[in-house]
């Protein structure tokens, strides 16, 4: 089985034997996008959904290519996983119209995955945008915050500073910079270290809580080193989730 995540910057396949996540593959949005076509970037081990193929994705023109290749080669329709799609929990989300479904899928996989009685759950999520959102202790998904992503914040910072240093790496572990490059560096990677630490304790003030924190996303190895040791990471949880919604619908037609 085939779970696709189909994101803004890269597209993360996972190739599942059963409910056990054999190998990922990341391929950029854009490559998909410029020559239409999904499966000539992937090994051969994916051309075969005998089992069937789930997806999420933010990018409508990248879906659609993705689906009609899937059908061509299986003969069966991906689960196009959207917002009404039963995933598990509460959604008391005031747009769902507007909600990201990656925030939705994420959130679904780290109650399923990880949750402990009486517990809510903040879940992280570092992408283009940095997501952190708040679960109930009963598995209600009630909202959070976007804010900019480590890299976009970059590159915002470039397109209104074209002066400074452009920084191939962004990783580092110094707190006070002695240049231009490490102060960036330390401004950017542990300064949204700091940020994410703050809104989980902020947000576990604002509801009186004591959550269990997970994180996710293609960025979270920057920050990882410089984050609690209770919080609970797993990079690819985003496909995990998508598994377990998939299991879960074939249930319900059975």
């Amino acid at each position: 089985m085939l779970a696709i995540d189909v994101g803004n910057t890269q597209i993360t396949t996972g190739l599942f034997a059963g409910t056990t996540l054999r190998e990922v593959y990341r391929v950029p949005t854009q490559t998909c996008l410029e020559s239409r076509s999904f499966f000539e970037h992937l090994p051969e081990a994916c051309s075969h959904v005998d089992a069937g193929a789930v997806i999420s994705s933010v990018r409508d023109a990248v879906t659609g290519v993705i689906a009609r290749e899937i059908e061509d080669r299986s003969g069966t329709a991906p689960l196009l996983v959207d917002v009404s799609t039963p995933m598990g929990i509460e959604v008391l989300y005031h747009t769902k119209e507007t909600l990201g479904i990656d925030r939705l899928i994420c959130a679904a996989a780290a109650y399923q995955l990880y949750r402990k009685q009486g517990k809510a759950m903040v879940v992280v999520d570092m992408g283009t945008a940095t997501t952190i959102d708040y679960l109930t202790e009963d598995g209600a998904f009630i909202g959070g915050m976007i804010t900019p992503g480590l890299k976009s914040s970059y590159q915002g910072l470039l397109a209104g500073a074209p002066q400074l240093p452009q920084l191939d790496d962004l990783m580092t572990q110094i707190i006070i910079g002695g240049s231009t490059a490490e102060c960036i560096r330390s401004g950017l990677t542990i300064g949204h270290a700091a940020m994410i630490r703050g809104v989980v304790e902020m947000m576990a003030q604002a509801k009186g809580s004591d959550p269990v924190v997970v994180l996710t996303g293609g960025l979270l190895r920057l920050v990882s080193g410089m984050l609690p040791r209770d919080y609970i990471i797993d990079a690819e949880l985003i496909l995990k989730g998508l598994a377990t919604i998939f299991t879960l619908q074939n249930k319900n037609k059975c």
